[in-house]
């Protein structure tokens, strides 16, 4: 029996350093536009190249944190999936459910990290992705960012959802709240724990940017979820259940690169349900767990164990949530 199965693309992200670019922005901070010199030779302070993604950051934090986890993706048979292959199994994770197919690219993307902040030049490909029948028996299922053909998927968990048994943690990617499709909205009613952050919010619900996030949490609980949680960057995060709506600061620390912070912020929360912590305090744990992976290169070094997250909020017992 799992604790969580993720599902969803496993991609190879090279993570460039820039020490000399500038930025541009209009009246909102989303309008930001990150400038180099065109036709230039860019000089970077250095690249490495990780295995990310959505599932496996997440797949790879559970088991972390001392619990199962699986992932359910399609690859191309090339040498992504064999890194990938190694990497998940060295840090816990089974891979079982993971497809090569040969003709077929696996997905990569080239970031960019300036000032902590990353800009992803991403290569996702369309995949079909189906549960298999039966399904691996999980406690939860972890639904990320997908790109084309997503719908299926969708009506596959939401009929094991129906059939009991498993809850779901979802995290709609881009290519989901662009294109708002029923199957989108169907799924937040089916889910447990809708994450978003705060720009996805406003574009899910279609609301000015302005509104005040009390409205904007009872607008996204409205939708059927059973919790929702909406992440704000440096300005922490909130939850509600539909009568109790929680506040978190960002946890200190130092921002190096932002890349994989709500999949760490994800991982901490399922995490702490997982050690059966209320959903206040998986909050703080959420928390705790983005800061340490903003503060290194990657979406997965900086993941922390349960003991670990346990112990740096003993370090600040004055670190609390509030209600709203």
């Amino acid at each position: 029996m799992l604790d969580v199965l993720t599902i969803g693309d496993i991609k190879l992200d090279t993570f460039i350093m820039i020490p000399g670019a500038s930025v541009m922005c209009g009246l909102k901070e989303r309008d930001c536009k990150l400038c180099l010199d065109y036709g230039a030779k860019i000089p970077i302070e250095h690249s490495t190249s990780e295995i990310a993604g959505s599932a496996p950051n997440v797949a790879v934090g559970i088991a972390r944190m001392g619990n199962k986890s699986a992932i359910i993706s399609v690859m191309g048979a090339d040498v992504t999936h064999a890194l990938a292959i190694d990497f998940l199994k060295k840090n816990g994770v089974e891979t079982r459910y993971i497809a090569a197919k040969e003709g077929r690219n696996s997905s990569y993307a080239a970031v960019l990290s300036f000032r902590g902040e990353s800009t992803q030049l991403a290569v996702l490909g369309s995949v079909d992705y189906r549960l298999p029948s039966p399904p691996p028996k999980t406690a939860w299922m972890h639904l990320g960012e997908l790109g084309d053909g997503y719908e299926r998927l969708y009506r596959d968990v939401i009929g094991a959802v129906r059939k009991g048994g498993v809850q779901v943690c979802f995290n709609p990617g881009q290519v989901q709240l662009k294109e708002r499709k029923k199957d989108l909205f169907t799924m937040i009613a089916a889910s447990e724990v809708l994450f978003v952050n705060r720009v996805e919010a406003i574009e899910l619900l279609a609301i000015s940017p302005s509104t005040a996030m009390p409205t904007i949490l009872t607008k996204l609980y409205a939708l059927g979820a059973d919790d929702v949680v909406i992440t704000d960057g440096a300005n922490g995060a909130y939850a509600y259940d539909g009568k109790t709506a929680y506040f978190v600061p960002a946890f200190p620390g130092k921002r190096v690169e932002a890349t994989g912070a709500g999949d760490a912020f994800v991982t901490g929360y399922l995490g702490a349900l997982l050690h059966k912590k209320s959903a206040n305090e998986a909050l703080r744990w959420a928390s705790v767990n983005a800061a340490s992976v903003i503060g290194t290169v990657g979406p997965t070094a900086g993941l922390l164990t349960d003991k670990a997250i346990i112990g740096r909020l003993a370090k600040k017992p004055a670190y609390k949530t509030k209600m709203l």
